[in-house]
């Protein structure tokens, strides 16, 4: 997943940063890094992102 993939995921379920964070389980600053490429982020995370938007209803591809 790309950040713009998970932005735009993200804004579509009209969640925030902070409410993806606390749905994955991970540090809100990880979302941040992703959604904005500003940092590194641990493969882990982004499936943790995945998860989150599955279990939501999104599949990204």
């Amino acid at each position: 997943m790309t950040g713009s993939q998970c932005q735009e995921a993200r804004l579509r379920l009209g969640w925030s940063t902070r409410m993806l964070a606390n749905k994955a389980g991970v540090p809100w600053y990880a979302v941040m890094n992703l959604d904005y490429g500003t940092g590194e982020v641990d493969p882990a995370i982004v499936d943790a992102l995945a998860r989150a938007f599955r279990q939501a209803g999104l599949e990204l591809r």
